[in-house]
């Protein structure tokens, strides 16, 4: 209960943070890469989940007929019109298996509960052939040196490869390499105002944006299948103990 608690009021730190000047500069710095992200998602409802709706114009040129902002903030409202709200948790969406054709969560895995219980329920609501892009920090990378600010300081990362093997579990496809983004470090420990264009990174090559070292990673997944979810264990009577032993069995010595 403790660590949901944590776990919880470090959600809520890193959504106010976001509202901040530092915060700011960071969602700058994400733009760029989410639009272009946001340009694949299609078909009839997009699902985004996160702290902050402030980059949900990012997904305002996407070909869907209608989005859907999750959050666990219940002072959070969508930044554009025909944009519906659900203040719910990652872990616990109330939304029918296969609901959406496109997921995407934003920054949600480090501060959530069960960071693989908010997975799965992504995976759970998106359909057959669509489309999840999971935004969050690299532990890979610079971003070390910004987890001792209060912000992070309870946030867990989940790495890339880690975050490979859930998505397979659960029936998710990689699409292509990683997208990293170079975020710098000073801008998210400084604490003035300032111009949050600054914090665009100027146009780099290809290769650059494919290094594992940024900051910031978008993973992009199909889902081409139905998951495994372990059933819940159940606590096994006496009796179906004892059938399940091996009786043993006499020895019989053949004769001398």
């Amino acid at each position: 209960m403790r660590s949901a608690n944590s776990r919880a009021l470090a959600a809520g730190a890193f959504a106010a943070w976001l509202r901040s000047p530092a915060g700011a500069r960071l969602l700058a710095t994400e733009r760029a890469p989410l639009r272009s992200a946001a340009r694949r998602f299609y078909g009839d409802a997009l699902l985004w989940v996160g702290a902050s709706p402030q980059l949900l114009d990012t997904t305002a040129q996407c070909m869907v007929r209608s989005r859907v902002l999750a959050t666990v903030d219940p002072s959070a409202a969508a930044c554009e019109q025909q944009v519906a709200v659900a203040h719910t948790a990652a872990g616990a969406l109330p939304f029918a298996a296969g609901a959406f054709d496109g997921v995407l969560l934003h920054h949600v895995l480090e501060a959530a509960p069960d960071a693989r219980a908010a997975l799965r329920e992504a995976a759970r609501v998106l359909r057959v052939g669509g489309r999840l892009v999971v935004v969050g920090f690299n532990p890979l990378s610079s971003w070390l040196f910004a987890k001792p600010l209060p912000a992070f300081r309870a946030l867990k990362t989940v790495s890339v490869p880690r975050l490979r093997d859930w998505l397979a579990l659960l029936g998710l496809e990689v699409e292509d390499k990683p997208a990293y983004v170079h975020v710098p470090v000073w801008s998210l420990a400084r604490k003035g105002g300032g111009d949050v264009e600054e914090a665009q990174p100027p146009r780099s090559p290809q290769w650059w944006r494919r290094l594992p070292t940024g900051g910031v990673y978008l993973v992009s997944a199909t889902k081409v299948a139905h998951g495994f979810i372990a059933p819940p264990l159940r606590q096994r009577t006496a009796d179906e103990l004892a059938g399940a032993v091996p009786q043993p069995v006499a020895c019989v010595r053949p004769a001398a």
